[in-house]
């Protein structure tokens, strides 16, 4: 066997077992005996809470299909779905495209937006509603060899309301904290879902790295808010 050949299959076969590997665990200290730790599922698809040493899945994400386009190239198609990670953050309407090597993301806004496709044989436009710029996470105007435009009509789109998601964020919090999951895992879970969902900014850091752990400002607040109300109304566990 050449040395390039050789070479070939020790980088395949490195390839394949890595992907078999578990994801790395993100070990949660906390006061106590507990011990806890965090990871996502092999396929990235759910979060998976390891505590004293029973696994148990506790955060995934939902997904509804709106509209489905064959591209007609390569066996591409192109959907638009509606994403729901959780009770910590909003809703999110994808734009995506589905390869035989996987799935891209082409489009990210925030709440249950009206979105339609059109494709025309060589570029995709996505239709939207109109949309203040921080409710629009992603925009990419190529993908996959083609182009993507954007065309805004009709009436602004109505993420579910602010008030309704820091009510949620504190029951979050609070909760919690009352089956007794320390502050590190709620908010790293929070994190998780905010990224899972595509409603998210670099700058709030990464689920599996050091603080903030991937939630927005607000969210992150309204859920300590939660944990201080049920440590000022009862007992205050790990």
């Amino acid at each position: 066997m050449s040395a390039g050949i050789s070479g070939a299959v020790a980088l395949l076969l490195a390839t394949v077992l890595e992907a078999a590997l578990p994801a790395p665990a993100v070990d949660i200290a906390a006061a106590g005996p507990d011990r806890y730790s965090l990871r996502e599922s092999a396929d990235g698809r759910s979060l998976v809470l390891n505590w004293n040493g029973t696994d148990t899945v506790i955060g995934s994400c939902g997904e509804r299909l709106l509209q489905w386009v064959d591209l007609r190239r390569g066996g591409l198609s192109a959907s638009v779905v509606e994403r729901n990670c959780g009770a910590t953050v909003d809703y999110a309407t994808q734009v995506v495209v589905d390869s035989p090597e996987g799935r891209s993301t082409v489009a990210v806004f925030q709440g249950r937006s009206r979105v339609t496709l059109a494709w025309d044989g060589r570029r995709l436009q996505v239709r939207r509603p109109r949309l203040p710029p921080e409710k629009v996470f992603l925009e990419r105007r190529g993908m996959a060899g083609f182009g993507v435009d954007y065309a805004t009509l009709g009436l602004a789109a109505l993420p579910t309301s602010q008030r309704t998601l820091d009510e949620s964020n504190r029951g979050w919090g609070a909760h919690g904290r009352s089956v007794g999951l320390p502050e590190e895992v709620l908010l790293r879970w929070a994190g998780w879902a905010q990224q899972a969902s595509g409603l998210y900014r670099a700058d709030w850091g990464r689920w599996d790295g050091p603080a903030p752990y991937g939630d927005d400002r607000q969210g992150r607040e309204r859920i300590r808010e939660g944990m201080q109300d049920y440590a000022s109304n009862g007992d205050s566990p790990g």
